[in-house]
């Protein structure tokens, strides 16, 4: 049997969770969006980034940036590149296309969860 004070403490808890911030953020990148806004932006919200030392001088070159998110860059085609950032047990993965002027320009982004504890 619940008491009415118990009910009354999980109904406070229920509504007082939106006001406190504890729902998980919405990713609110755009397509088009450049990769140096979009770096800004996630790490604004919390966001680390978690690219990959060990990249090599053509896929720095063809990042045209030094975002320390970038995890690598195909070395043909559309000039794809990958950046990668976590946040607690979330994992973040956006993948950009050159620009007209090189830069790079957000086309889509997955967040999936750390299964690795």
């Amino acid at each position: 049997m619940v008491r009415p004070l118990g009910a009354l403490v999980l109904l406070l808890t229920a509504l007082a969770i939106p006001i406190l911030g504890v729902q998980p953020q919405v990713i609110r990148l755009k397509a088009n969006q450049s990769i140096d806004a979009a770096d800004a932006q996630l790490k604004a919200q919390g966001w680390q980034p978690a690219g990959d030392t060990g990249l090599q001088p053509f896929e720095r070159e063809l990042s045209g940036n030094r975002l320390t998110s970038l995890s690598g860059c195909s070395g043909t085609g559309a000039g794809f590149c990958r950046y990668d950032y976590r946040r607690g047990r979330q994992r973040l993965e956006v993948i950009t296309v050159a620009g007209p002027d090189g830069s790079g320009l957000v086309q889509r982004w997955s967040e999936t969860p750390n299964l690795a504890r």
